[in-house]
């Protein structure tokens, strides 16, 4: 094994080993989020999706910002130090902040928790997903392949994901602090390297024009479309699914404890669909790997509109472990194929990330409040016809792939 081939390999073990510790303490702050809320707050749906609306806007707005930061300082840690530290302080912010603001100031409550989510998770994910995503196409390897262990990170610690919400108060959240200091530790003493710079890497730094420019074609807005018709749907459908989950049981602790094991099976799951993931993509192609996910999204919505059973709908729940790894490894070959691949932190925070949360933004409060008014099934159906329309306007406006060079 030459020097080349040894750096390329520790920078996958490397990198691995940060995004499994990282995404275990993304899993202890956000699955349980909505359940949180719900039950330990006793906040309505309503409630909830305006709390969801708006981290949403909170974090498209940091967004953008964030993947020209993450474009200009390329493989620098300065964000990623960032979002460690913010996870670091879940626990005290979660009791000590958090709770008593929704309780005293419901909306001072939203607002300052918004900023804290988005950097702790909605808009820091992406920023670290942009920067292995880079670091891998210097290393030769693939990004799947280091994402399957955020994966395995999530499923880990969303195991017991019921069991400490079930506990009560911030427990979940405290642990959640705990485990940030892995990905600290590993930031701060083995640094990430990339290699040298391969061909078919662009090296030079993006400009404002350069972003502008992307703005102005029209392939952007037909990938925005994909992106908000049918992936956005799909995460505000599954953003309050646990707790309509967990109303199945007859006793809602059940539910709650269910919910985190089926959760955990499903992300174990999920890491294998990373590993089979980019040779699905490459064999369909990667506009049909993006619609392929958007189909069982849709499968997905219109199950859980007409199942009752907790057993099937737990079937249905694994769906989301080969959706997800069709769609991230798709949507970076996407962007890679058809933009600059210079901007690729930049549009991938923007034309996938920022377009998602913009539209959870717009439609979380509306969704929750029929939630309230109708139930969660009756809106799913209503949800799932949506996508699929514009899945169908998809299959005709998203670029078909190009004849790779030999």
């Amino acid at each position: 094994m030459n020097k080349a081939e040894k750096s390329n390999q520790r920078n996958y073990w490397v990198s691995s080993a940060y995004l499994f510790s990282l995404f275990g303490g993304y899993a202890l702050v956000y699955s349980m989020y909505a359940i949180w809320l719900s039950q330990t707050v006793g906040l309505s749906g309503k409630q909830i999706g305006i709390i969801f609306s708006v981290n949403s806007i909170a974090a498209i707005s940091l967004q953008p910002l964030l993947g020209f930061i993450q474009d200009k300082i390329h493989t620098k840690q300065y964000l990623l130090w960032i979002n460690a530290l913010f996870l670091l302080l879940t626990g005290p912010f979660f009791s000590f902040i958090y709770e008593p603001l929704f309780l005293s100031n419901f909306y001072l409550g939203i607002f300052v928790g918004a900023i804290y989510i988005a950097l702790v998770f909605l808009a820091m994910a992406g920023v670290v997903e942009t920067y292995l995503e880079r670091l891998s196409r210097y290393s030769d390897f693939e990004y799947g392949k280091v994402r399957l262990w955020g994966s395995l990170g999530w499923a880990s610690t969303a195991l017991f994901g019921g069991v400490l919400i079930n506990i009560g108060g911030e427990t979940i959240f405290w642990i959640a602090s705990a485990t940030a200091f892995v990905p600290m530790f590993i930031l701060l003493f083995v640094k990430i390297r990339p290699a040298v710079s391969k061909a078919g890497v662009s090296s030079s730094m993006p400009t404002l024009k350069d972003i502008l420019l992307v703005l102005k074609l029209p392939k952007f807005y037909c990938l925005s479309l994909f992106v908000l018709g049918v992936a956005t749907i799909y995460t505000v459908y599954d953003q309050q699914f646990p707790v309509f989950y967990a109303s199945l049981f007859l006793d809602v602790k059940t539910g709650n404890e269910m919910y985190g094991y089926l959760n955990s099976l499903q992300i174990f799951l999920e890491a294998a669909g990373f590993l089979v993931a980019p040779a699905i993509v490459n064999r369909v192609g990667i506009k049909t790997g993006l619609l392929l996910a958007g189909l069982i999204m849709i499968v997905r919505m219109f199950c859980s509109a007409i199942l009752n059973d907790e057993v099937l709908l737990s079937l249905v729940k694994l769906l989301h472990a080969v959706e997800l790894p069709i769609l991230m490894v798709s949507i970076f070959k996407y962007l890679n194929m058809h933009f600059d691949s210079k901007l690729s932190s930049t549009l991938y925070l923007i034309g996938f990330m920022f377009v998602m949360q913009l539209g959870a933004g717009a439609m979380a409060p509306i969704f929750g409040e029929l939630y309230d008014s109708f139930s969660f099934q009756y809106v799913y159906l209503l949800m799932g016809i949506i996508a699929t329309v514009c899945l169908i306007l998809s299959v005709f406006l998203l670029e078909k792939d190009k004849a790779l060079k030999n």
